[in-house]
C-alpha cells in the first residue's frame, strides 16, 4: 500500500453473517466512519462509503443484536468489482464452521473479490478478515502461500482449514499469532491481504490500513478521534 491523493475515494463492503462477532465488524466500521478528507465532524467528507452484506436485509449478530444489510449477498457478487475493500469478521467457531461446511454464498463473495484486478486509479484492493473471519478465507482458498493470523485460541484450526482447502500445488499458509499482520498481495495482485486476531485487532489493523491508504498523520488524528490506544506493530 502506498499513500494516495487527498480526494480519494474507496468504497467497502462488510460481511455479516447470523452469530457475527459484534466488535469484529463494529471496529472497522468505527474507524473508516471517521476518515475524511476534510477532518470535519459535522460535514465530513468520508473517504469511504460503508456497506453491509448479509444474507438476509436482518442479520441476527451475537448477543441477538439485529443488524440491517444495506446489500444482499446475490448483489454485492455481483457488484463486487465496485469494492475498493471487503472487511471478513468473525464470530464463534461453530457458527463460522456451518458456513465453511455448506459451502455458502459468503465464500462465492470472497473468492470474486479475492480474484479482482487492482483498480486502475487506486491500486491493489484490500481483504481484511477478523478474529475467526480467516476461517472463511482460508476455506474459500485463498491463503496459499499466504502468512496470516487470527484469534490465538484459533490458530491451529486455521492451519487445518487451509491445508484442506488451498489447491493442489499451492505453497502452504503460515500462521502467526500476531495483533494484524499485512500479508501483502494475494496470488494475481490486484487484491492485498490484512488479516488481524481476536476481535479488538480489528481496530488496530483498520487503524493500520488506513495509515496506509492516507498519512500516518489521518491514522493519528483518527486515534485521537475515538481515543483509542492504537496498538501499532511497528516494523
Amino acid at each position: 500500500m502506498s499513500p494516495e491523493s487527498i480526494n480519494e475515494y474507496y468504497k467497502v463492503a462488510v460481511l455479516l453473517f447470523p452469530g457475527v462477532d459484534i466488535l469484529d465488524f463494529a471496529g472497522p466500521i468505527e474507524v473508516l466512519s471517521h476518515v475524511s478528507h476534510n477532518r470535519n465532524p459535522e460535514r465530513p467528507d468520508r473517504m469511504f462509503e460503508i456497506k453491509t452484506v448479509g444474507c438476509s436485509p436482518a442479520v441476527r449478530a451475537a448477543n441477538s443484536l439485529t443488524v440491517h444489510a444495506d446489500l444482499l449477498l446475490p448483489d454485492a457478487i455481483d457488484q463486487i468489482s465496485d469494492f475498493h475493500l471487503l472487511v471478513i469478521p468473525g464470530g464463534p467457531p461453530s457458527v463460522v464452521q456451518s458456513l465453511i461446511e455448506t459451502n455458502t454464498p459468503e465464500l462465492d463473495l470472497i473468492c470474486k473479490f479475492a480474484a479482482l484486478p487492482a483498480d486502475a486509479s487506486s491500486g491493489p484492493r484490500i481483504l481484511l478478515s477478523v478474529c475467526t473471519g480467516a476461517f472463511l478465507l482460508g476455506a474459500a482458498g485463498v491463503l496459499g502461500g499466504m502468512t496470516v493470523t487470527t484469534h490465538h485460541h484459533a490458530l491451529d484450526r486455521l492451519r487445518d482449514i487451509c491445508a484442506r482447502s488451498n489447491g493442489p500445488g499451492e505453497p502452504t499458509t503460515t500462521v502467526m499469532h500476531k495483533r494484524y499482520l499485512d500479508g501483502g498481495l494475494l496470488k494475481g495482485g490486484g487484491v492485498r491481504l490484512l488479516t488481524a486476531g481476536g476481535v479488538s485487532s480489528g481496530l488496530d489493523a483498520t487503524c493500520y490500513l488506513v495509515s496506509q491508504l492516507t498519512t500516518p498523520d489521518m491514522a493519528a488524528f483518527i486515534t485521537r478521534v475515538m481515543e483509542y490506544d492504537w496498538r501499532e506493530i511497528k516494523e
